[in-house]
């Protein structure tokens, strides 16, 4: 390739690979040296942007739209648990561009959007975004697996995502944020409260038990919910570790129920815990009788 070429391959990587084509400000000789990069598949050419052959489709998105990154696919971005599901791209732009979806992308107006020099990754804040996901997501649990990783994290607080809460779906989007939690430490246990939590049963999430450390949910102070996920649980170091966790807490009195992910993924969780607490209600109630 020649040296021209070669800088104007830089000037697209150095924009995450993919920028509008007039954004790269070339003359006359460097433009017609992207025109030849684009003919040889070096480069390819969307409506205007150009882009590495490896660049993804929420970021050429975000550049023909001249938006950012939100939702489900930004939470994806920043390491976010996430639901196993197909969804369309949802960016978020300053203004409607009146542009026709090129692949079946979602367009959000945020008057409030400030946007990132190209050099940067065109994906919204972590504040806005999870204010945006909680408001147009017609399911909760995606938008408060991400709410709960971003506060558990550190990367952002609730006062700042319910300033961002206005206009429409703002009223169940405050219903959505007031169930999320800094201390869950997993997706489970984000599905695993909101079970809890739709059976009516009170809990206290991420308590620290002396001698046995964190637990994952605690009910009525003597019922212990432990939530197996596969890759955290699945070696014989760590089974052990469990077991030996379970008989230190029956020795300080508690009882332990442990769920595997099927099992709250099937949504076992509520119906179990309310059967599990009608059995102790029964023992007790035998118990008096005969006294």
């Amino acid at each position: 390739m020649r040296p021209c070429d070669d800088e104007i391959l830089a000037r697209v990587r150095a924009c995450h690979g993919a920028v509008r084509l007039r954004d790269l400000r070339l003359d006359r000789t460097e433009y017609r040296h992207a025109q030849r990069l684009i003919e040889r598949r070096l480069l390819f050419s969307h409506q205007g942007v150009v882009s590495l052959p490896e660049a993804g489709w929420d970021l050429i998105l975000a550049r023909i739209h001249g938006g950012v990154i939100t939702c489900l696919h930004a939470a994806r971005h920043y390491g976010y648990p996430r639901p196993r599901l197909w969804a369309p791209v949802h960016l978020a732009v300053l203004h409607s561009t009146g542009r026709a979806p090129v692949r079946g992308e979602v367009l959000h107006v945020e008057r409030s959007l400030e946007l990132p020099p190209l050099t940067q990754f065109p994906v919204a804040p972590v504040p806005l975004m999870l204010a945006r996901y909680l408001r147009c997501d017609p399911r909760r649990e995606g938008p408060l697996m991400a709410c709960d990783a971003a506060l558990h994290q550190g990367h952002t607080g609730t006062d700042a995502i319910a300033a961002l809460l206005h206009g429409p779906g703002s009223r169940q989007a405050r219903q959505r944020l007031a169930l999320a939690s800094p201390r869950a430490r997993s997706p489970l246990e984000t599905l695993a409260r909101l079970q809890l939590y739709d059976a009516g049963i009170p809990f206290a999430d991420g308590v620290d038990i002396p001698r046995v450390g964190e637990v994952d949910l605690l009910i009525d102070d003597w019922l212990v919910l432990e939530l197996d996920g596969y890759t955290y649980h699945e070696d014989e170091f760590q089974f052990a570790r469990d077991r030996t966790r379970d008989r230190e807490l029956v020795r300080q009195g508690y009882r332990v129920a442990r769920f595997t992910r099927k099992d709250v993924e099937l949504g076992r969780v509520g119906a179990e815990i309310h059967q599990l607490l009608a059995a102790r209600n029964r023992a007790a109630k035998t118990v008096a009788d005969r006294h």
